[in-house]
């Protein structure tokens, strides 16, 4: 039967009946495999790995949620992210719970595996209101300006067993296909099953980064795909549709290995830079400031680039007013800049800020 977008894709299950293979993509993916082996291996390098991967990742949480029109920086995050709940603005709280989601999908994968469980347990956390639960009803992707139907997922009686053959999939072990290939044709997959009313494509990508890891091409969850998915975003969802209308995965395969490579050599160099930065930072403190010799100072202000005297005291457990001291310290040494926004005294690591947000 031909596609018909406002007909429910009876979408077949994996592996694709087309064959693919490893030298179908050649040197391109090769040189994607190599950067991502240069990046996992970067990482391995970093005394701290999880501290100074923590902004990446919120600059990946900001990417992932553009795509889906939910529109802030970088910068934006990291300010709110220190306010109470009730003063946050929607789209920063959006952006954090897909931090929440990506962080707990890391803490538990190795636990549920890629898993129904895993994939639930990431959406209650993206999207609360859902409560991690499958579509119960029929959606659609429709053109937000025309809202003409561009894609009907498969109705949802269906979800169980299409997410118990991805699940199969993706736990699989299959030599004769590189791993990253695998990653890109479950994450099709994953998007074409659209199992949740809400959120599809976040978790799709939380899950595509989680493959990864499972598969040892990663050690943390530290690729920025999103940035590049969002570069390029129009062709990534032709490239989607091409192969639910013709079957044509070789192209859609392309686009995303040539994103891993880009986004992994990029992500390598960042970290280098937010590496060296670190070391110069600390040393900078620990040597203009004999008073202030502790290392969770320069810690606190990586973890949280945008940082006020509360949540660093809070951090390293001094009293208000010594917090706020250092922190005035730093920004006359250079190495933050203050700002008042409303009734909080901010103040901003700038230089890692200048890395993250090129």
């Amino acid at each position: 039967m031909s596609f018909d977008p406002t007909y429910p894709h009876q979408l077949a299950p994996l592996p694709p009946q087309l064959a693919i293979t490893n030298s179908d993509f050649g040197d391109l993916l090769l040189k994607a495999r190599v950067e991502l082996a240069e990046l996992k291996g970067a990482c391995g390098q970093i005394p701290n790995p999880l501290l100074l991967i923590a902004p990446v990742v919120i600059r990946e949480s900001v990417a992932s949620s553009n795509i889906e029109n939910i529109n802030t920086t970088l910068a934006d995050v990291l300010q709110w992210q220190l306010f109470p709940e009730a003063e946050q603005r929607h789209p920063d709280k959006e952006v954090l719970r897909y931090r929440e989601a990506m962080n707990w999908g890391f803490e538990n994968f190795e636990k549920y595996s890629l898993s129904s469980r895993l994939i639930t347990g990431i959406q209650s956390r993206l999207i609360p209101e859902g409560n991690g639960n499958y579509r119960r009803e029929q959606n659609q992707i429709a053109n937000l300006s025309s809202r003409e139907s561009l894609y009907t997922p498969p109705i949802a009686s269906d979800i169980p067993s299409l997410i118990g053959n991805w699940e199969n999939y993706v736990n699989a072990t299959d030599d004769a296909l590189d791993p990253l290939i695998r990653a890109i044709l479950a994450h099709y997959q994953f998007e074409a099953i659209h199992p949740f009313r809400d959120g599809n494509g976040r978790t799709g990508r939380i899950l595509m980064v989680l493959q990864l890891i499972q598969s040892g091409l990663l050690q943390f969850p530290v690729l920025y795909i999103s940035g590049y998915i969002n570069q390029h975003r129009s062709e990534y969802y032709r490239n989607l549709l091409a192969i639910t209308t013709d079957g044509n995965w070789h192209t859609f395969i392309e686009y995303m290995l040539t994103g891993f490579y880009e986004r992994a050599r990029e992500t390598r160099e960042d970290l280098k830079k937010i590496t060296v930065l670190f070391d110069a930072i600390k040393t900078a403190i620990k040597t203009n400031n004999k008073k202030l010799v502790r290392s969770d100072l320069g810690e606190a202000i990586f973890k949280y680039p945008v940082i006020t005297p509360t949540k660093l005291a809070s951090e390293i457990s001094v009293h208000y007013t010594t917090a706020s001291r250092y922190l005035l310290q730093l920004a006359e040494e250079g190495i933050l800049r203050e700002a008042m926004v409303g009734k909080y005294h901010l103040f901003a690591n700038h230089q890692l800020l200048s890395i993250l947000s090129k």
